[in-house]
Parts: structure tokens; C-alpha cells; sequence
């Protein structure tokens, strides 16, 4: 829950910002081709990995939902089974009920019959003999049908579905490979790069991830972000090479949807305060070793499945930009796969909001 002196703060921030803030200047390709000219072989081979690399990502990713959402699904088809078996199991009793009232009272032959099945299959047989007794007994045999045949198709689904994530789960292995690889090579290529080729080639892409950005933060609600202004001085939360696509929305375990941006990048990689703040340490449930910084300007900034925390940050301690606080891990419901930071944003008075726009206007 934010105060309202937060709150206060947030738009007097905003106000302030608006007022002083200038026009970033352009960065030209040209610009940048001159500046890697003593890189240009590296650069080639970085942007090559970083391409798959982004590739991989995005295949995982949408892997990873899709998987979510099977999973999901077989979560409810296993609890409908139970049901329906349950509703069998009652109907059954009640088959035999009336072919125990029809036996005791000396009426068809044959209806001990009944009374002897073990299987389903021989059970909706025998209750036949039950037919002519009444309409009653005949709309009970009818429904022990109708629920066995039920039963028997959500089994087959569920036998496909399993086979489905089974497929789903080798192709998700398989990206995360591709990623594993393709970062490794960029992470060596970029340690090769000048540090002039690295500064205004970033300077460049920030600029083409601003007008990109521009663009997904007209969307309408939560979807859309937040504008660049309430956010000032906001830096990326780790160094390249990483990796991100807009992933808010996507369907995660429990039917919940996903309320941030996954960002790929090598197990234990540093990660930094996003803005100067306050860090709250989060530990356990589904974001496994986590934390928040809160901002002095209002905006919460949420950091999950971190492998470990900066040595020596605590709770309530005062954290400036780019100061380390965490290093990329696979913690909580992360284990098993990518390493990666979950980054979520919430604003003053609560409620998450996509984070994208913000990340790909400055990573």
C-alpha cells in the first residue's frame, strides 16, 4: 500500500521531470559502422549470436506458455476423471441396490447376475436385466452408461495431453540449449568489442527500442506500461548480453497470467538497481530468492529467482543506481529452467503494470 506523501512525490516527479527533460540525441548506423570499425569482426558474430540468441528466447518462451497452459489443462482433466469416476462408483451402488430389491423379492431370473460383475463393461450388460422392471431402473443403466463412456474419454485426453507436454517439455529442452549456446557465444563476442563500438552501438539500439516502445505503450491499461517520464532515470537491471520479449499476458501455472518480463542472460549474472531506493529482501513461494527495490520516486521494481543476493544487502537498506543486488538464477518455480530475471513494476497505490515498454526503451 503506498502513502500519499508517495504518491505526492510520484507526480511532483513527474511534473519536474516534463519540465527539464531534453530530446536524446540521435545516433545514426553510420555512426555506429565507424565507431566498430576496429570491432567489425566482432561485431558480426555478436550480432549473429545475439540474433539466435533473441530466437531461441522467444521459441522458449512460447514453448513455456504453451506448456503452462497444457499442464493446466491436465490438472483439471485429472480432477473431472476423479469426478466422473466418483459419479460411476455411486451409480454403480445404486444399480445394485435395485438388482438386490428385484432379487430379494423373487423377481427376474438373472438378476443375481448383477450382483457378481467386476468390470464396468459386464456391469452395463447385466443391468439390461433390469430393463423391463421399470422406466426407473432404465434411466439409471442409461446414466451409469452415459458416465462411463464420459469417463473413458477424458482418460484419452488425458493420455494426450500427457503426451503433448512430453512433446512440449523436449522442445522447451531444446531451446533452452540453443539459448545456453548462442549466449555464450555472445558474451565471448562482446567482450571483444572496443568499448566506443560498445557505447554507441547500445546508444543506437536504445534508440530504435525507443520508437518500438513508443509504439506498444499506446495500448490501452496495465498492458501498456508506464510513460518514460515515471520512470526517471531508469537503467537497465543487467548489462548485455540479455534477452527479453514482450511476455505479459502469457498464460503461467494455476491459470494465472504473467504479470512481467522475463529477461534471459548466463546463470549468476549481476543484476543492479534499476533506480536509488530501498530494498525489501523477499525469500520462498514461486519467486524462490526475490526482492523489490522502491524507489524514491514511488515506482516498485520486483527482482525473482535470483540464484543469490549481493553480499551483504539487507532488508531496509538504501541502494543507488547500479548498484549490484542480485545475480540471475533459476529459484522458485523457475527451477528446472532458463536462468533468468522475472522483473515486475508496480506504481504508486499498487497493481502491476507491464514492464516491456520501460525495459525496451533502456536495455
Amino acid at each position: 500500500m503506498r502513502t500519499a506523501s508517495s504518491r505526492l512525490l510520484f507526480l511532483l516527479v513527474l511534473l519536474l521531470v516534463g519540465v527539464i527533460a531534453q530530446p536524446v540525441a540521435s545516433v545514426t548506423e553510420d555512426e555506429v559502422e565507424a565507431a566498430c570499425a576496429d570491432s567489425a569482426a566482432a561485431l558480426s558474430l555478436y550480432e549473429d549470436s545475439q540474433a539466435r540468441f533473441d530466437a531461441a528466447t522467444a521459441a522458449f518462451n512460447e514453448v513455456a506458455s504453451e506448456l503452462e497452459a497444457v499442464a493446466y489443462r491436465q490438472l483439471g482433466l485429472r480432477s473431472l476423471i476423479e469426478k466422473r469416476e466418483d459419479e460411476v462408483h455411486d451409480t454403480r451402488l445404486a444399480v445394485r441396490e435395485r438388482a438386490v430389491e428385484v432379487y430379494m423379492a423373487g423377481g427376474l431370473p438373472g438378476t443375481e447376475v448383477i450382483l457378481a460383475t467386476d468390470t464396468v463393461s459386464e456391469f452395463l450388460v447385466a443391468a439390461e436385466l433390469l430393463d423391463a422392471v421399470s422406466s426407473n431402473d432404465l434411466a439409471i443403466a442409461s446414466e451409469l452408461t452415459a458416465l462411463a463412456n464420459d469417463a473413458q474419454k477424458l482418460r484419452d485426453e488425458l493420455v494426450a495431453t500427457q503426451n503433448q507436454l512430453a512433446d512440449l517439455r523436449t522442445q522447451a529442452e531444446e531451446f533452452r540449449v540453443q539459448m545456453e549456446q548462442s549466449l555464450v557465444e555472445a558474451s565471448n563476442s562482446y567482450q571483444d568489442l572496443s568499448s566506443e563500438c560498445s557505447r554507441v552501438r547500445e546508444e543506437y539500439q536504445q534508440q530504435l527500442a525507443r520508437e518500438r516502445a513508443a509504439a506498444a505503450a499506446r495500448a490501452a491499461g496495465a498492458a501498456g506500461g508506464l510513460p518514460p517520464d515515471a520512470t526517471p532515470g531508469f537503467i537497465c537491471p543487467m548489462s548485455q548480453p540479455i534477452s527479453f520479449i514482450n511476455d505479459w499476458g502469457f498464460p503461467r501455472s494455476g491459470g494465472r497470467t504473467h504479470k512481467g518480463t522475463d529477461i534471459f542472460s548466463a546463470n549468476g549474472h549481476p543484476q543492479v538497481a534499476v533506480a536509488d531506493g530501498t530494498i525489501e529482501v523477499r525469500s520462498g513461494g514461486l519467486g524462490g530468492t526475490a526482492l523489490w527495490v522502491h524507489s524514491d520516486y514511488g515506482v516498485s521494481y520486483y527482482y525473482a529467482h535470483l540464484s543469490a543476493y549481493a553480499q551483504g544487502l539487507s532488508n531496509g537498506q538504501r541502494v543507488t543506481t547500479g548498484e549490484v543486488v542480485g545475480y540471475t538464477g533459476t529459484t522458485g518455480n523457475a527451477v528446472g529452467g532458463a536462468p533468468h530475471l522475472h522483473f515486475g513494476m508496480e506504481p504508486p497505490g499498487g497493481g502491476w503494470v507491464n514492464p516491456y515498454p520501460t525495459l525496451a526503451r533502456n536495455c
